[in-house]
């Protein structure tokens, strides 16, 4: 007998066919509901906060960059370029696309010119994103670009980097610029704001990464606008040359430094300025600042006998000492407790007649440059040396003028004036100097030097022009032509026999040697040798100085910048055009005499 089977209930049929409908219902009223909320919030979306969501998308997406201004060129005043501004690119790292830092690093560090532990360390840094080297060279650049590394980029920077075609050439005077190319020293520095340029803006659209969409336009919101270029007053053959000599004249007397320069005694325009030392702009971090320091303008010297021509200006202008006058010839003067004598192994003073103004400065003695100044007196002496521009700055355009040292009147003591005569006890720059010779040479007018010329647009017009300014008259132009004429002597019988002369050519200038003064005393054995003079004598195209520091084996000015002096003089001479004539020879003396 089979088990009973348990009894399930069933439902009918109809009540199945309607929960599915109730249920089919209720999904497509959902639905509905559901579809209509996104209906309306397409409609939201799309027509009612459409353009007002559509312009804050655009503000995520855009972002405002700069536009960097091209940096002026400097020219010299033939139009060689000396400094110019070319594209500059970095290296950064994707440190985390960097799989073998290592290794990397070995590769990277010998293009870059850097140690191979700097370049691991900043691969290994927690950023995600580094610098390497900011403004490689281009060679690296484009081996970088050749031969990519993993994680490495080459990215275009927005400033460039300062190009030197002439390497060192007058670096001390034009200077160098910082990585973003704002000026640090020399006219990079002094003329900053009208060679850097004005920067613009420009927005365009990026990812979150902050790349640039490659399909949405940029807009210039501002236009940058190239600096202004300069073009000098210095003549990059001239600069040249007399780094050379300087160099080489620095290099036979074993001398700490040494400076030189060329100006044009009828406008104050500087031809030539060269030190030594000098250094590389390109690195100029590896250098010192005793180095980078533009001497000419910036280190004060007590001239020596160079300042002799400035007694007898003062002298002659004063009325108080005539040409034909003379003065007891002696190798010694006592001063109360001091005594001045003539140099040991200069022109001694002879006995007799004693000597003329003339032969005072022919031949050096500082006791006959002390007389002079005895007889003139302190004030017209003060007046003169203020006159000349001394002990103020030159208004050169150049930065870290010194004005000089110059005592005031109611400072000078007894021994004060009779050795300022002789170019001791005041301190002037090789600048000012030159001004100063300048004004001799020119008929009597002090001008002010300049070593720019015109200031240049982005077009390459001119937008400005410097002209001759002429600060005043210090000296009448019969003074004037009475001082050239005692120059013209120093070289053909005094101490610029015949090291100043230059076979073909007629030279003028004076010798000048001088102990260094330090902490407020003189320095045995340490003397500056200098030599200020013009060519061609009768018709002067150049004023020309030569100071060297600290020579070792010679210390006179006739012996040690002398000879510069000639062979700047004559290379500049046929750098003009200016054959030399030789029946200008000048024999000289068969009575052989040291000079100082």
């Amino acid at each position: 007998m089979n088990p009973a089977r348990p009894y399930v209930a069933r439902r009918p049929a109809a009540a199945l066919e309607r929960t599915s409908r109730l249920r089919a219902k209720l999904a497509f009223y959902a639905l509905a509901v559901i579809a209509g909320f996104l209906i309306w919030r397409l409609y939201v979306v799309q027509i009612r906060q459409g353009p007002w969501l559509a312009h804050r998308a655009y503000e995520q997406r855009l972002r405002t960059v700069g536009l960097s201004a091209r940096r002026g060129t400097i020219y010299d005043r033939n139009g060689v370029i000396l400094v110019r501004s070319v594209p500059s690119q970095s290296v950064y790292a994707t440190t985390s696309d960097v799989h073998d830092k290592t290794r990397t690093a070995q590769s990277l560090a010998p293009l870059l010119g850097l140690p191979e532990p700097f370049v691991e360390k900043r691969l290994l840094a927690r950023d995600s994103y580094v610098v390497i080297e900011r403004k490689v060279p281009s060679t690296a650049a484009d081996q970088l670009a050749a031969r990519p590394l993993d994680g490495i980029s080459v990215v275009p920077e927005n400033t460039g980097i300062r190009f030197m075609p002439a390497g060192r050439l007058a670096s001390t005077m034009l200077g160098f610029t910082g990585i973003d190319e704002n000026g640090l020293e020399g006219l990079e520095y002094e003329f900053d704001g009208i060679l850097r340029g004005t920067a613009g803006e420009m927005s365009l659209e990026t990812d979150q990464f902050g790349r640039a969409l490659p399909f949405a336009p940029p807009h210039v919101l501002e236009p940058s606008h190239a600096g202004h270029s300069l073009v000098l007053t210095l003549d990059s053959y001239l600069q040249y040359s007399v780094e050379r000599v300087l160099d080489e004249t620095v290099t036979k007397w074993h001398a700490r430094s040494g400076s030189a320069l060329v100006m044009d005694p009828w406008t104050g325009e500087i031809l030539a300025l060269a030190n030594s030392p000098d250094y590389d702009a390109r690195d100029f971090d590896r250098f010192s600042p005793d180095q980078r320091r533009d001497r000419a303008v910036t280190d004060a010297y007590e001239p020596g006998s160079t300042f002799k021509l400035i007694t007898a200006a003062a002298a002659l202008e004063s009325g108080k000492v005539s040409v034909t006058q003379r003065f007891p010839a002696r190798d010694e003067m006592r001063i109360g407790s001091h005594v001045i004598h003539n140099a040991e192994d200069g022109f001694l003073a002879t006995s007799g007649n004693g000597e003329t103004l003339e032969q005072i400065v022919d031949y050096s003695h500082n006791v006959g440059a002390a007389e002079v100044g005895l007889a003139i007196g302190q004030r017209t002496m003060e007046r003169t040396i203020r006159a000349f521009g001394f002990g103020a700055a030159t208004g050169v355009d150049l930065p870290g003028e010194n004005p000089g040292i110059v005592p005031a009147l109611a400072d000078w003591g007894d021994t004060t004036l009779p050795t300022i005569s002789f170019g001791h006890g005041i301190a002037t720059t090789p600048l000012a100097m030159a001004r100063a010779y300048c004004a001799i040479v020119n008929g009597g007018f002090l001008l002010r030097p300049r070593v720019v010329s015109e200031i240049l647009g982005e077009d390459g017009s001119v937008v400005y022009r410097y002209g001759t300014e002429v600060e005043r008259r210090v000296i009448s132009a019969k003074t004037a032509a009475t001082l050239r004429g005692i120059m013209r002597t120093v070289v053909t019988r005094g101490t610029g026999n015949p090291t100043a002369q230059i076979p073909g050519y007629t030279t003028a200038g004076k010798t000048g040697t001088a102990q260094i003064a330090e902490n407020g005393s003189y320095v045995p054995g340490q003397y500056v040798a200098s030599f200020v003079g013009t060519v061609p004598a009768e018709s002067p195209r150049y004023v020309i100085l030569v100071k060297i520091e600290r020579p070792v084996g010679a210390i006179y000015g006739s012996v040690v910048a002398a000879p510069a002096f000639a062979e700047i003089a004559r290379l500049a001479m046929l750098h003009a055009g200016v054959l030399p004539h030789f029946d200008r020879l000048v024999r000289a003396p068969s009575v052989s005499k040291s000079r100082i």
